[in-house]
Order: C-alpha cells, then structure tokens, then sequence
C-alpha cells in the first residue's frame, strides 16, 4: 500500500508548480530541507522516483505527473471544503442553501434581500422547485432549511409555522361568476379548474378541504402560468393569494368569493431533526420568522 501525508502532497504540488524548492518553501512558509525532506519520503513511499532536477530545473517524471495531477484535485477539493467550512462557522459570512416552494419565492426574495444588507458577507444559493424536489432535499438533507406549505408528518422534521398562506380562486375580470354573492362548490365545478399539478401542496390541500377534484386537461407547473391562463380567460384559478397581489390591485384578475375559500393555511420553515443548523441558517430561520409580517 502506498501512503503519504498531506503535507508531502502539499510540498510535492509546490515544487512541481514553481519548478523551485526555494521558491515552494516560502510559499509554504517552511523551510527549503524541510520541503526536500517531505518530498524525499513521498518518492520512497512511491516507490519511483517523481521529480528530475538538473541544476535548478526541476521537472516532474511520468509518475510525478500522474502524481501532481492527483494533487491538484486533493488540494483544490480541500482547500474548497476549508472554505466552506469558515464561511459556514461566521455568523457574519456563511453560506446559506435554500431550498423553497413555488408559492414562497417572491416573500423569500424580499426577505433575503433584507437579510442580505444586515449580512452583506454572506452568500447564499436559492432554489424554487415544487413539493415532491422539497421533500427530497429533506429526506436527503441536501439543503439547510426548506420553505413550504404544511409539511408531512411522517418524516423526522423540525418545523415552524411562520406566516398565513390564504389560498383563494381567480377569475378573469369579466367572468359571470363574480356577479354572484358567493358561489358554491358545485358551481366551481361546472367551470374549467387550473391547478397545479399532481402532487402539488395547493392541489392537495384544496381537494382535501373543499373535496374537489380536479377533472380538467389543464394542469400548470407555476403560478406565474396558472395567473397568466386566468387571465386570459382560460378558466378558474387556485393560488395563494400572496403571489397575486399586484394583479389583484391593479384588476388584471379578480378574486372570486366560493364556499370554503379562502382557505387558510401557514408557511413553514422546515430542515431536517438531524440536520445541526449553522449559526447562518440558525440567524436566517430566526429572521424569517421575525419579519413574516413582510408580503
């Protein structure tokens, strides 16, 4: 079995890379015997020799090339971890990875712009996926924290209840439902439904609170799509009523009063009971929950 130290990769890739051990131990900050030393025991560790040096030329060999490229992707792997593992311990510069439902992204974006300012050091990637990609990040702990509708509750979850979430129907602005009062399930279900697709949070709380079902040949992946259908006329909409507020004050749709709706419900921010928070992710759930009054 060949072994080696970190240490004598580190000295091999700087020698290699500056051709000096002069040059290789400064930027180590050792000094140069003790570059040559590590170096002369990785080569009988081998087993072969891995530099030529003629006079102050020096050169990797066949193996020592195999070798430098080894360490060239042991050290950037390392030195990234490293990285990332300070980023993740400072409060004031961590990196942050959420994972959040279709229905939170405008709320989330405003937030985090807020929280940005506070933490300008900090970074953060922020994926907007649907319920069934949420629920794999979970179960998988691929993410730090995940923002969603009502979570499940036969996963090992911690979950915090956040902000209200009022489901509502949509309609174009001269749909003749909107000249009723109120109207019924049985009408809506006379309409044309657009809703979210199967699996979706929004489509299974609606069928399971109003005991819709959705018969319709329109399903839609994004809200975005689901209001730009009502609006132009295709049908009746379900969606929460965060993601509408613009068009709702500006009359591009309309909200339509039916039994049962408007169905309330919360955002929670959710990770994994085994997932260890960072101190970023630990300030970011704390701050989302305090400025939930934000929408």
């Amino acid at each position: 079995m060949i072994n080696y130290t970190l240490k004598q990769l580190y000295s091999f890739e700087a020698v290699v890379r500056l051709t000096s051990f002069t040059k290789a131990s400064k930027e180590l900050n050792i000094t140069q015997p003790a570059v040559y030393m590590q170096i002369q025991q990785l080569t009988k560790n081998i087993g072969s020799d891995l530099v030529n040096i003629k006079g102050k030329t020096i050169s990797p060999t066949f193996i020592g090339k195999k070798l430098y490229q080894t360490c060239i992707e042991v050290i950037a792997k390392l030195e990234q971890t490293r990285l990332d593992i300070e980023q993740t311990l400072d409060p004031e510069a961590g990196h942050l990875q959420i994972a959040v439902a279709t229905t939170t992204n405008s709320f989330v974006s405003r937030v985090l712009a807020k929280f940005k300012k506070d933490y300008p050091n900090m970074t953060f990637y922020l994926e907007v996926t649907n319920r069934k990609s949420l629920l794999d990040k979970l179960t998988n702990n691929e993410t730090d924290l995940v923002i969603m509708g009502e979570p499940p509750s036969d996963m090992p979850l911690v979950t915090q209840p956040f902000m209200e979430n009022p489901l509502i129907a949509i309609a174009h602005p001269e749909h003749p439902l909107l000249k009723n009062k109120r109207n019924t399930i049985k009408a809506l279900n006379k309409e044309t439904l657009i809703t979210r697709e199967q699996g979706s949070g929004t489509r299974i709380t609606i069928e399971r609170i109003t005991g819709m079902h959705f018969n319709s040949d329109i399903e839609i992946n994004s809200n975005e799509a689901i209001i730009e259908a009502v609006q132009a006329g295709l049908g009746i909409g379900f969606v929460s009523k965060h993601t509408v507020k613009l068009e709702l004050e500006n009359g591009i749709i309309k909200q339509l009063n039916a039994d049962k709706f408007p169905i309330t419900r919360h955002w929670y921010v959710v990770h994994h009971a085994k997932n260890q928070l960072s101190p970023m992710a630990t300030r970011f759930k704390e701050f989302i929950v305090e400025n939930s009054t934000l929408h």
